[in-house]
């Protein structure tokens, strides 16, 4: 059997493998904190892209949480008078709430952003768990008890495989065991 001599440029000493090495995993660092920095959030804009100057204008305010209660009825009020439009065997079906149910959602977070609080707050996730209550409490889903199939689908289902593992063992015996006569 006659070798082959590698190509030169495969033939690489081990300390210039690990020095390229070594650049490649300087280079996955810089491409990746370049791009970790391109995508997160610029220092002198918030996400709704108002300056600095207007940030901290809103850092002085304080949140005023007697009005996120004021405005947490007034958006409950809304929601109960569209939802109860809907017919309640439909309330459990996302398809038909969810409109009204987005509407509440946006409700809240403008009105606690208004108030200039933070959404979800404490006070806010109370009274929308309060709403899923009131409305959504009988929405439950049925459990579904897990069983084994019949023991017929059982055999079926573990005897093919087991069947198909020893067919494919006795065929590569024998596929190696001609190879060998052959040679």
């Amino acid at each position: 059997m006659q070798r082959f001599p590698k190509p030169q440029w495969i033939v690489m000493e081990k300390d210039a493998f690990i020095l390229l090495l070594l650049h490649c995993l300087l280079l996955a660092v810089w491409g990746n904190s370049c791009l970790i920095s391109a995508l997160s959030a610029k220092e002198h804009t918030n996400l709704y892209n108002e300056s600095q100057s207007s940030q901290a204008v809103n850092k002085n305010k304080l949140c005023n949480e007697t009005a996120i209660l004021e405005v947490m009825q007034i958006c409950g009020k809304s929601f109960e008078e569209q939802i109860n439009q809907i017919h309640p065997k439909y309330w459990c079906n996302f398809t038909h709430i969810v409109s009204h149910y987005s509407r509440f959602s946006f409700c809240t977070e403008m009105g606690t952003e208004n108030q200039n609080c933070y959404w979800p707050n404490p006070q806010v996730e109370n009274y929308i768990i309060s709403v899923h209550k009131m409305f959504f409490s009988n929405c439950t889903l049925e459990t579904v008890i897990l069983q084994d199939p019949p023991e017929g689908t059982l055999i079926i289902l573990i005897a093919v495989p087991v069947f198909l593992t020893t067919v494919m063992i006795a065929l590569v015996v024998w596929c190696s065991k001609r190879n060998d006569i052959l040679v």
